[in-house]
């Protein structure tokens, strides 16, 4: 369930952010940071609460 719900959050914030024919500098280092904190957030999760996971 973590990774269908990793994979949807980063489709969603791909989608928004190539909503415009271009994306922007700013628009992608949000979408480096949103993609960097979900990938801590599922790794400290992997750590502390592996069963959650399954």
């Amino acid at each position: 369930m973590g990774y269908i719900a990793d994979d949807s959050l980063m489709v969603g914030a791909a989608v928004l952010a190539l909503d415009s024919n271009r994306l922007t500098e700013t628009g992608g280092r949000w979408l480096k940071l949103i993609s960097g904190t979900v990938m801590l957030v599922l790794g400290a999760g992997l750590l502390l609460r592996p069963g959650w996971l399954l």
